[in-house]
């Protein structure tokens, strides 16, 4: 296990657009954290925040968001609502969200927080 890294930054505002790429299927989403668990001994998700972009700007400088042909929405005070944290991780802007479990109602929270599906805005023309 590898300890986690953080960068040193002041926490993101609650109006701050979260995207995560796919549709976020429950399974998906708890094999995702149940190996984020075994890497670095928390449960996460991999978000990504627009803090510097749009969405659509975002959606097309991470290589990892341009790869879906959908993603999700939410913000940084939707998720903090219905309890989860949002830690900056890797190169930002890129975050995680801590899981408590990967329970089916902490999976359903975290589901629950993100609009559904829109086609990925970087590949539209």
């Amino acid at each position: 296990m590898e300890p986690i890294v953080l960068r040193d930054e002041d926490p993101p505002e609650d109006v701050v657009v979260v995207v995560r790429g796919g549709a976020m299927e429950s399974a998906f989403l708890r094999r995702t954290a149940l190996d984020a668990h075994d890497e670095v001994g928390l449960y996460t998700v991999s978000v990504f925040l627009a803090l510097d972009d749009s969405v659509e700007r975002l959606c097309a400088r991470e290589p990892y968001l341009l790869r879906y042909a959908k993603v999700r929405l939410s913000t940084v005070g939707a998720l903090r609502a219905a309890g989860f944290a949002v830690i900056p991780t890797l190169a930002r802007p890129h975050y995680d969200v801590v899981l408590p479990d990967v329970a089916a109602p902490t999976l359903g929270r975290l589901e629950g927080c993100f609009e559904p599906p829109v086609p990925n805005p970087a590949r539209q023309s």
